[in-house]
């Protein structure tokens, strides 16, 4: 037991074997989009990021890339059907930033939350327009997560003259055929948990066995995604798969009820991928 906190109690790491060879892996929630949509070229290249989840879509904006120094301006609009319950009234946000380490650490705003005064955000409703200025700050990827618990990610890229440059190009691995790619990590699909009850999350990737896997699972509501520092992130050893494709998975047990997700990368965090689930009372 690790008190009476949304808390985790890791027991270990597994192997998911997959049977025979399938289309080539694709990432799941990866870094970057390898290749712009298909039709006319953005204004600025590959415009959007793979974002935490289906509800970074809730966050409104022209485009996920920016030049440090722009002011970034955007809306959150409940496009569910059920409204959303958010920290203050109005409610805020926060912008956090990826350090080298792959520590999510705040940029700007409180590290919490303040759940003082809560209200709620009913399904087809906007927030306010927020803004923040980006001067002085340093490229990188960058999370705004905003008090009803949405996330989003932009990137700030450095500037070369006038025009923009390409985005950092992820370090390559040599996969198990010996062709070098980009590395990606996907996540299996994860069906509902119960408080108490262990489980086990798995998935695939490029990465090569032997490889180290770091990852965290959190409340969705956190405020440091990817935790606080590093004892919030644990490992995991790749295993060697078939076709080009390892595996990686991870046990684990969650002792209170509620929404979260699992974020892992790999060490160079040049990959990574976010998945959410449900834990339900026991």
């Amino acid at each position: 037991m690790i008190g009476n906190h949304p808390a985790l109690l890791i027991l270990a790491a597994g192997l998911l074997i997959l049977a025979g060879c399938t289309a080539p892996l694709t990432a799941d929630n990866a870094s970057l989009n390898a290749t712009p949509p298909a039709g006319p070229a953005p204004v600025i290249p590959h415009d959007t990021l793979n974002q935490p989840g289906a509800q970074s879509a809730y966050i409104v904006m022209d485009t996920d890339i920016y030049a440090p120094g722009d002011v970034v301006s955007f809306t959150v609009t409940n496009r569910g059907s059920a409204p959303l319950t958010c920290a203050g009234n109005p409610p805020s946000f926060s912008v956090k930033f990826q350090g080298n380490n792959g520590i999510w650490a705040t940029q700007m705003g409180p590290a919490e939350p303040d759940r003082a005064e809560m209200s709620r955000l009913d399904a087809g409703i906007s927030t306010k327009v927020y803004r923040f200025d980006t001067t002085g700050w340093n490229p990188g990827r960058y999370r705004i997560v905003q008090d009803c618990g949405i996330v989003r990610e932009i990137l700030l890229r450095p500037v070369s003259g006038t025009t923009p440059g390409p985005l950092p190009s992820p370090t390559p691995y040599t996969a198990i055929n010996g062709t070098t790619t980009t590395p990606v990590i996907t996540i299996d699909p994860i069906g509902d948990q119960h408080e108490y009850e262990s489980f086990t999350i798995s998935g695939t990737t490029t990465v090569p066995a032997g490889q180290d896997l770091y990852y965290a699972i959190m409340p969705v509501q956190s405020a440091t995604p990817f935790g606080s520092g590093p004892g919030d992130l644990f490992t995991t050893r790749v295993e060697a798969g078939s076709c080009g494709t390892n595996t990686w998975s991870a046990t684990g047990e969650i002792q209170t009820a509620g929404d979260y997700f699992i974020g892992i990368m790999d060490t160079n965090r040049t990959a990574t991928a976010i998945k959410r689930f449900t834990v339900k009372p026991a």
